[in-house]
Formats: C-alpha cells, sequence, structure tokens
C-alpha cells in the first residue's frame, strides 16, 4: 500500500518497503514443508512472514504481556503455523499457494496488532499499520482493517467472527483493494479520512475511518 500516505494523511509516517527478499523469519536451509518452500522463494511472502514473526515477538516480549497470555498467545501462533501451511491444499497450482498464503499472513498481522496493543509500539520497524476503524452509515458493526506495505499492497478486515484478506487494486485516487471469499467478492476504496467498503449482501457502504487507541 505505498500510496496509503495519501489515502490516511492522519497518520504518521510509514514504514518502508522490505529491504530483503526471500529472506523469511525461519531459516530457508530447514525449510521442509510445501509453503515453507514458497515462501523462501517469494519476497512478498518472506516480508509478510518477517513482519508476522516481528509482530508476535512485540507482542509476546511486551511490558503488557503475563505467563498465561503468553502461552495462549504462543499456542495461537502454533495453531496458525499450521493453518497457513495447509495452504499447500488450496490447489494444484503454486499461483493458489501463494495467494492463500499471503492471505493466511495478513489475516495473522491483523490478528496481532488488533489483540496486542505492544505488538503495534514500533511500526518504524514494519511493514504494517493499523487497526483502524470503520464506522459505516446504517451498519451497526464495528470493522477494523490493517494493511501491510508489500507488492501488491495487502490488507485484512474484520468484522464480528468473519475476517478477509484483500490485495491492493489500480485506483484512480485513493487506495483500493478487492478480494474474494467463500461468498462473494470485497472491496476496500479508502479515500483521505473515508472509505466505501463493499462486502457481499449489502449495498456499497460510506464508511468514516477512525483510529484505534
Amino acid at each position: 500500500m505505498r500510496a496509503l500516505s495519501l489515502a490516511l494523511p492522519f497518520l504518521a509516517a510509514l514504514p518502508g518497503a522490505p529491504a530483503s527478499a526471500a529472506d523469511p523469519s525461519f531459516d530457508c536451509a530447514k525449510a521442509e514443508h510445501e509453503v515453507e518452500t514458497l515462501i523462501c522463494a517469494d519476497e512478498r511472502l518472506a516480508a509478510l512472514d518477517r513482519e508476522v514473526a516481528r509482530l508476535y515477538g512485540l507482542a509476546r516480549n511486551g511490558p503488557h504481556m503475563d505467563e498465561g497470555r503468553a502461552k495462549q498467545l504462543a499456542a495461537y501462533q502454533r495453531g496458525w503455523i499450521k493453518g497457513r501451511n495447509d495452504c499447500w491444499k488450496a490447489g494444484p497450482e503454486d499461483a493458489a499457494k501463494i495467494a492463500c498464503t499471503a492471505g493466511e499472513s495478513m489475516i495473522r498481522i491483523l490478528e496481532l496488532r488488533q489483540g496486542y496493543f505492544d505488538a503495534r509500539q514500533d511500526d518504524d520497524a514494519g511493514i504494517s499499520g493499523g487497526p483502524m476503524a470503520l464506522d459505516c452509515e446504517g451498519w451497526a458493526v464495528g470493522v477494523g482493517f490493517a494493511w501491510a506495505v508489500t507488492d501488491p499492497g495487502m490488507a485484512a478486515i474484520q468484522w464480528m467472527d468473519a475476517t478477509v484478506a484483500l490485495e491492493q487494486a489500480m485506483a484512480a485516487s485513493g487506495v483500493r483493494y478487492v478480494g474474494t471469499s467463500w461468498d462473494g467478492d470485497y472491496e476496500l476504496w479508502t479515500k483521505g479520512d473515508e472509505a466505501m467498503l463493499t462486502i457481499p449482501g449489502r449495498e456499497t457502504m460510506t464508511c468514516r475511518i477512525e483510529e484505534i487507541g
């Protein structure tokens, strides 16, 4: 989301693009799983993996963490890795597996940023931002979203028990993300401190973008 500074001018300086290619948080020489091999060969997947690991470390070692919550976080992280590695089932083509892995990574970034205050305390060192809140007209449901500065950029939106990963697409102005889930097509288009959100089963909604403390 390289244009995000134009779309969300109230944010502080955005983190820069990843410096190294195909250099994830784990040792690629020891990669055994098919999805790990894909991550080691793909710059964007490696950048997302590093960001997940960075946010996890901040949350795990932050001043607001206690022993019980740390055990829970570690268990969730192991579960997420297992789920991410299941992306080998996404389809016979590498493109489907890569898209699944990127989406799972972006969703985990949102979960960590939204669930752990300490995970979002060193944003200058990473590639992600958020969470922000969408206050949408005519819809009394809170929507959170986060983003990652990759090529192409990514975002994830969450409301109630639903979470969907989106990928940046072309836009004449602002920043636009699109995605498809089992229930249909999604679109998030941010312009300044406003956004247009389209989800299956609802008309396109005008939303106010608000910071989350």
